[in-house]
This record gives structure tokens, sequence and C-alpha cells, in this order.
């Protein structure tokens, strides 16, 4: 059972900072030819994955003024993270909304400088940590925090609420690549990326468009960027179930743009190519955020993050 008391799974492993600071050696992702989380993103999955090594740019819950969290943080280049609903209700084609992500299990990993042997040597001899062995497999178990972690190679940091397994074959051991290269790589270059590849698990994404509407979403790959003249930007390609959909969508996302900029008193710029309608995929690029669609990412971003963090505000 995961634990409701306030406090950060990252908190528990600060202890791992100390002996980590202690080593001189550099580690880095072991993952160099693809990126780590593209074996996330089965059905009813929700990917969320974020560039730790600025976190004051980031919305929601992952810029925390935290020292000690900035100190973990300041270890880890990447935290990738896969959502689902253990009950199976994700299943049928409705939209999620953000609150309901509060009863969702998830599993992932921290990339960074993570020395494994320091690592599983400091949760071994801290009785926080239950050391738990399924076979040739070695994880540990903190009962008060619902979290087990392991590091199986340098660079790399596993972790899961409810199956530390689950992270083990899927994201590790037996590894499906199924967010393709091209989506994977832009999500990586962003500050946050989000995938979800089946409607199955598709929420509501603060660009008001009508449920009825995103329940006929296939895909979705949203990332919030920095550009140099615009600020923070949205951008992002949504697959939709047929190219009629896909129209429908692309008209109400120039409109929905068109009518914040008007609303606001703002020019609207050049929207040549900020909607880019092919075939059944609409693709958003640089989109400039509004205040308040800002803030609706946030909030959703937070939810997302407050799961995996345990600040469940």
């Amino acid at each position: 059972m995961r634990c409701k008391i306030p406090g950060t799974w990252t908190s528990a492993l600060l202890g791992a900072t100390v002996i980590l600071v202690l080593t001189s050696c550099v580690h880095r992702s072991p993952f160099v030819k693809e990126q780590y989380f593209q074996a996330m993103g089965a059905p009813g999955e929700i990917v969320v994955t974020v560039d730790t090594r600025a976190p004051e740019k980031l919305p929601g819950s992952f810029s925390v003024q935290d020292s000690s969290f900035a100190t973990l943080l300041s270890r880890i280049d990447r935290l990738s993270v896969s959502l689902y609903d253990p009950s199976g209700r994700a299943e049928s084609d409705g939209v999620i909304q953000a609150d309901e992500l509060a009863s969702y299990e998830y599993y992932g990993g921290a990339e960074g400088n993570i020395p494994a042997f320091l690592t599983n040597s400091m949760l071994l001899w801290d009785n926080a940590w239950e050391k738990i062995e399924e076979g040739k497999i070695r994880y540990y178990r903190n009962e008060w925090l619902g979290l087990d972690v392991y590091a199986p190679k340098n660079g790399l940091l596993l972790f899961a609420s409810d199956n530390y397994m689950k992270a083990y074959e899927t994201t590790y051991k037996n590894r499906t690549t199924r967010i393709p290269a091209a989506l994977a790589d832009r999500m990586a270059k962003s500050l946050f990326g989000f995938y979800v590849g089946s409607p199955k698990a598709m929420m509501e994404i603060g660009l008001a468009i009508p449920q009825s509407v995103l329940a006929q979403t296939d895909s979705m790959v949203l990332v919030i960027e920095e550009q140099e003249q615009k600020g923070m930007t949205l951008g992002g390609i949504v697959t939709m179930k047929s190219p009629k959909l896909a129209n429908s969508l692309s008209i109400l996302l120039k409109s929905s743009y068109i009518s914040d900029k008007r609303r606001n008193k703002e020019p609207l710029g050049d929207l040549t190519n900020l909607f880019i309608l092919e075939d059944d995929a609409v693709h958003i690029n640089g989109m400039e955020l509004s205040e308040e669609q800002y803030s609706a990412f946030s909030t959703m971003f937070g939810s997302l993050a407050a799961l995996t963090t345990g600040e469940k505000r």
C-alpha cells in the first residue's frame, strides 16, 4: 500500500547523495543509442520525462524550492515515469481528469551520475529498506514510502510504486521500443515531455479541446520547450483516428489560439507553420503559451509530478 504521509520518495533517497559525493567517478546513463523511456508507453500508460538539469525552469512540483531535493536533482540528468491504472478502469475510451491520477501506480528510472554499487550498498545497510529477492533479481523496498528501488547498472536507478519487476522487465531486461525515435528525441530535447500512445489513457491537456474530440485521439506527444525569443512554448504531434478528425482538431486548435490572442489583445503573429495538418496528424510548432494555458499545463504536470514525488496536493 502506498504511504499517504506527505514527503517525497526522493527525500528518502537523500542519504544516497552523501555516498554519491564521495566518489570521484562520473557516471552517465547507459542508454546512448536510444532513450531509456522509449520502452514505456504500453496501452493505458501515460509517460512523462523531464530534464532535471534545470529544475527551476520546470512547471509544477518539479520546481520545488527544497535544498535537499535540489541536491539530489543535481546528480540526475533525467527522470522518466510511466503511470498506469492498476484497476484497469483506464481501458475505456473516456478522458482522464487530473485528479483521477491519484489512484495510479507508476514505475520508471532516474538517469545520471549514479554509482550502482555504492547506491545499492547504502540501501542494503539502511534499516528503512528491506532487501527483496525474486529469483536472481534483487531490489529494496521501503514500506513506509510504498517504493521499490534498485540501481541495476551505473547511471541508472529504477523505481516503482507497486511492482519493481515491471520496471526491470519493461525498461531494462527485456526492452521493447514503443515510442518512435523521432518523437523520443524531441521529448528528450525539451524541458518536459508527455506521451500517450493509446486513447485508453487520454487526458485533458488544457487546450480547450472538447472531450468528444480528445477521446478520438490515437496518440499524443507534447513538449514544453524554451525558445530564445518566445520563452516557453508548446510543441507536439497529435495523431487522430482519421484524417477527417485531424482536420477538425486543426481547426479547433487554430480557433482556440486566435480567440486567446484576441481576448488578451495580443498580436496573432505568423500562423503559417504553427499548426500543420499531415494526414491523420496535427503538428504543433512553437505555440506561445498564455498565462492561463501555462497554468493549465503546470497543473497537469504538477499532478503527474505529485504522484512520483509523493507530494499529493
